[in-house]
């Protein structure tokens, strides 16, 4: 079922729809939290209390074509308003591979230029590259053009290059 349908059905209450909402957008909604917040458990708090917030809301969302920019836009004030109260401010890595024993070769290197991108390349290399979008579903996300998408997941990978050109795998 799209989104669209998911957010219709859920509106009027079917409690199946509004589970296989969260599912479905569970994974951009964590990384848009974790691109934030750079904490895995402030990520967690904030990806929860998105949900929470949006379907408290669900009913005042009128166009359910517009789920997406609408969640995410809950999960940056929630975001926000974390960030106001001062919670979550131990940094922890982001997106961080789990270590064997010996990091393998370029990994630390690898970590440490992810979290040296800005937030917004960032989110949109992460949005590309781990959850498969197109630059126009990003576009549509983020509320941005999809040229200013392009020139940002541009600029992501181009640091992230620049980073790891001296690592040798």
């Amino acid at each position: 079922m799209q989104t669209e349908q998911l957010v219709r059905s859920a509106q009027a209450g079917d409690g199946d729809s509004r589970e296989a909402l969260a599912r479905a957008w569970l994974p951009v909604v964590y990384g848009v939290a974790l691109a934030r917040t750079r904490n895995r458990a402030a990520a967690e708090d904030l990806t929860q209390e998105a949900f929470f917030r949006a379907f408290a809301k669900l009913e005042t969302l009128r166009n359910p074509a517009r789920f997406g920019p609408w969640i995410l836009r809950i999960v940056k004030n929630a975001a926000r308003d974390l960030a106001r109260r001062g919670e979550h401010r131990t940094r922890v890595a982001a997106f961080d591979p789990p270590s064997p024993e010996e990091p393998l070769p370029g990994e630390n290197a690898a970590v440490d230029a992810w979290r040296g991108l800005p937030e917004e390349e960032r989110l949109v290399c992460w949005l590309k590259v781990m959850q498969d979008l197109s630059l126009r579903e990003i576009a549509s996300l983020i509320g941005s053009s999809k040229s200013a998408v392009g020139r940002l997941y541009s600029k992501g990978l181009a640091r992230m290059r620049r980073e790891l050109s001296h690592v040798r795998v």
